[in-house]
């Protein structure tokens, strides 16, 4: 009932105060589109989970996606907490979880950091099982939930890295290299992600490229800058952790349980050990984390701090009322932020774009002018993935024009199909007699690339959202399909 709740309330909030998906819902669909095996930020889950999700222009199966996905975690976590704490403590870790805004006000974005809780949680109840019963199964679980965990993110990784170091530091663990269930593990990991590695290999590793290239650079390491960047990482988790512990306190005080050591050491491993090694790698790296990077990591954390110290006694109706206001001060929050925020910025947040009006306009717009279907849509990620995703040719993204970005495209493809180019100008916050007539200030300089690129007068949309007017400009051209254009690899 807890989960069908919390599915509920977080498919029904943002279809609520939403009219367009965010951007990484429809970076997803744009990857997805084109069932490659990675793509140049993200492995390939997110995109595949996204376009098999997807049902015509419309929302709300995205956002049903992403608490899919949330609560088949929260369900492993609950199984788990079941075994380490019976079903009344684990239920009460379950509602506590819901204290963790990973799982509730940041979950309503489907992407790649969303994709990993099932197979997080899923993966840390058969290592848990796998380690202490040693069969064979749980071990073969634990890797097809690793592959899958990988294909989602890189950083999944870690999860098996800490279980790993876990099995060879503690001695009763390490044992278990005697048997083949790890090995049949890690045979089964690797077999998931082998095609993938391929994929990789061949197009240059550019999916770790990017990851690294997000989190170092070299200004920040020669600026020192990523020291600060580290202590808000870890200030940002403690925060992320505070409401969630505070239910927990409401239960009553609580005392360390009598485990053996070797529990206690896994429980630390599933629970903290991740989040301390990316930390540790961040650190000899000198590079920067994002805050969400770590919001996997936490959806068994209150059942295993359940496991690792339980209340003396349950204290159910002090902890019930805080656990309800809680919930209706996260739905206020999201509620008002997604209301008022537009108003207060003057300026449309993603989610209230007039994306399926833009997008029908310009379809229509090159069917007039080419007599052909939109196969590519051009240009800064938001805007032409929210084009490609409302469009009833559904075209191919090409972003910023730029190959390296778009791996599934050729520049003969494009020379054959032409192409819609977008750039955003405004989503209401630029007075209109501001706004620049036309899109040669954007077109000029990819002239010499792309010399048939036609600009064309400013797109204006005239919208009402949350009850106030906005006007949103988008600056575009068209690139005229032809088989004759000289076109450069960017």
């Amino acid at each position: 009932a807890l989960l069908v709740l919390h599915l509920l309330i977080w498919t029904a909030l943002p279809l609520l105060v939403s009219r367009n998906l965010p951007l990484d819902v429809v970076e997803a669909l744009a990857w997805g589109r084109e069932w490659q095996w990675g793509y140049y930020k993200h492995p390939p889950l997110s995109g595949w989970l996204a376009e098999m999700a997807r049902l015509g222009p419309s929302n709300w199966s995205l956002f049903l996606l992403a608490q899919l996905m949330v609560t088949g975690g929260m369900a492993a976590s609950w199984v788990l907490g079941r075994e380490l704490l019976g079903t009344r403590l684990a239920t009460l870790g379950l509602m506590a979880t819901e204290g963790i805004h990973y799982f509730n006000m940041s979950s309503t974005e489907f992407n790649a950091n969303v994709v990993m809780f099932p197979l997080w949680a899923l993966a840390s109840l058969c290592g848990w099982r796998a380690l202490r019963s040693n069969k064979l199964g749980w071990w073969i679980g634990l890797g097809l939930c690793c592959g899958l965990g990988t294909l989602g993110k890189y950083v999944f990784l870690l999860l098996p890295a800490c279980l790993v170091l876990y099995t060879w530091i503690n001695p009763v663990a390490r044992q278990v290299w005697r048997s083949a269930g790890p090995w049949a593990a890690a045979a089964v990991c690797l077999l998931v992600i082998a095609p993938h590695l391929k994929w990789a290999i061949d197009h240059d590793w550019a999916t770790l490229q990017y990851a690294i290239g997000r989190g170092h650079s070299d200004e920040l390491a020669q600026q020192g800058s990523w020291r600060q960047e580290f202590i808000n990482f870890v200030l940002a988790q403690a925060l992320t952790l505070l409401p969630a512990w505070a239910l927990l306190r409401t239960l009553g005080a609580s005392q360390p349980t009598q485990r053996p050591a070797h529990e206690r050491w896994l429980l630390f491993t599933l629970g903290l050990a991740p989040l301390l090694l990316i930390m540790l790698a961040a650190t000899l790296a000198q590079a920067k984390m994002l805050h969400m990077w770590a919001s996997p990591f936490f959806l068994c954390a209150a059942p295993l701090w359940l496991a690792w110290r339980q209340p003396d006694s349950l204290n159910i109706r002090r902890f019930s009322w805080a656990w309800l206001l809680w919930m209706l001060v996260t739905v206020s929050i999201f509620a008002s932020t997604a209301v008022l925020g537009p108003q207060k910025k003057h300026k449309l947040d993603r989610t209230g774009y007039p994306g399926l009006e833009i997008a029908t306009i310009l379809t229509t717009k090159w069917h007039a002018q080419t007599g052909q279907a939109l196969a590519i849509v051009a240009g800064e990620e938001f805007v032409a993935g929210t084009v490609a995703h409302y469009s009833a040719d559904r075209p191919s993204v090409f972003y910023d024009a730029d190959f390296s970005e778009s791996l599934w495209l050729r520049p003969e493809q494009v020379a054959q199909h032409g192409a819609v180019f977008v750039w955003p100008l405004s989503r209401g916050e630029i007075d209109v007699a501001d706004l620049p007539p036309d899109s040669q200030t954007q077109v000029g300089p990819l002239l010499a690339r792309y010399p048939k690129l036609q600009a064309q007068p400013t797109l204006l949309v005239h919208s009402h959202w949350m009850g106030k007017p906005y006007t949103v400009a988008v600056a575009w051209a068209i690139l005229p399909p032809t088989a004759t254009q000289n076109f450069s690899a960017r």
